[in-house]
């Protein structure tokens, strides 16, 4: 597991499945900071290596060339991104903790009472009351979440609703990871940016 390579987030302090779809090991959605795939890298270069002696050379001077490229690209996008520190946002599902813990984002909700449960309107309603007095500055989803209670919220409050990629191939412009950061970091900067209709 990639995920027993980094520092897990949210790994549960009681296991209780009536809390909802909890992962025992923590939050496995590590691929939404792109600061936990240098070391998973390091981990695939090294099984390659003991896999195949024969080509070691090459399967360490690729992870040094990727090493250095991704260095390179997570410090613009944390420049990119430097205004998104602090703002308060609402997720689908706890898929973005990562995301959230890179840059800074501050979740103030998530439109499942639980993790895996859908909303009931009840848990609706008192989430749009939460968000009157607190708003966040955007709400967020996967491809793969059902997109009705975002946009009702986002018709309640005026918040604005967003489709991130999640990783690698979630939207068409997200072909790689390089362009999924690109796409992530761009798209989250459009919406923040966006005025309220």
């Amino acid at each position: 597991m990639a995920s027993e390579y980094v520092n897990r987030l949210e790994i549960p302090v009681v296991l209780d499945r009536s809390q909802g779809d909890i992962h025992a090991g923590g939050n496995p959605h590590i691929q939404t900071d792109p600061r936990n795939l240098a070391p998973v890298a390091n981990v695939v270069a090294e099984r390659l290596q003991s896999i195949d002696p024969a080509n070691a050379q090459y399967y360490q001077q690729s992870l040094a060339d990727f090493e250095e490229k991704w260095s390179k690209a997570i410090a613009v996008w944390e420049l990119q991104a430097a205004s998104l520190r602090g703002k308060p946002v609402v997720l689908h599902h706890k898929s973005w903790a990562y995301l959230d813990n890179w840059l800074g984002l501050v979740e103030v909700a998530t439109l499942e009472s639980k993790p895996g449960v859908p909303p009931s309107g009840a848990y609706l309603g008192k989430l749009l009351s939460a968000l009157q007095e607190n708003p966040a500055a955007l709400i967020i989803r996967t491809p793969y979440d059902d997109p009705k209670p975002s946009q009702w919220l986002t018709s309640q409050t005026g918040t604005p609703n967003v489709m991130l990629p999640f990783t690698v191939g979630g939207t068409p412009d997200s072909g790689d990871l390089y362009s999924l950061f690109d796409t992530t970091i761009r798209t989250l900067l459009d919406e923040m940016d966006a005025p309220n209709d």
